[in-house]
């Protein structure tokens, strides 16, 4: 067998260079990055879906409490969205995220014994997006009955 020299790779060796020698480092950190990072966000996500789930259970539950509470005369939409509102706000989420629903065995409410079900509907949109960017992950929803006008 026989060696063929070239004067690049004796000169390194007189030097105590390794030709071979590489960057494990840098392809170790480069790699680390571009597999951690996903990694990262798929966790961020699935938090956010899961404090998406406690806020709309807490949210309709609220809503029912409020509901179960109030007299007829004073039970109005709005004023049942905002209370649910504030549970979705105490989860990190907003307003305008959050639908909620009422419906009523009797119609109204205005009879006490009447039995509402709360439905709350909450969109989980992708963390870190920018505004114009909608891009939703779930959509949430829980159910509550309550009799109305139980506490009156």
């Amino acid at each position: 067998m026989r060696w063929t020299w070239t004067r690049d790779t004796a000169a390194a060796s007189l030097h105590g260079e390794d030709p071979d020698r590489g960057s494990a480092i840098v392809e170790f950190i480069g790699l680390g990055l571009l597999l951690l990072v996903p990694v990262v966000y798929l966790v961020v996500t699935v938090a956010r879906v899961q404090a998406g789930s406690f806020a709309v259970v807490a949210a309709a539950e609220e809503a029912g409490q409020a509901i179960s509470v109030l007299e007829a005369k004073d039970l109005n939409r709005t004023g049942i969205h905002e209370v649910a509102a504030v549970a979705a706000q105490d989860h990190g989420f907003e307003p305008r995220d959050l639908a909620v629903t009422v419906d009523c065995s009797d119609g109204t409410c205005e009879a006490p014994g009447a039995v509402a079900r709360v439905h709350a509907s909450l969109t989980v949109d992708l963390p870190g997006m920018p505004g114009f960017v909608t891009a939703n992950v779930a959509t949430l929803s829980a159910d509550v009955s309550v009799v109305t006008g139980r506490y009156s």
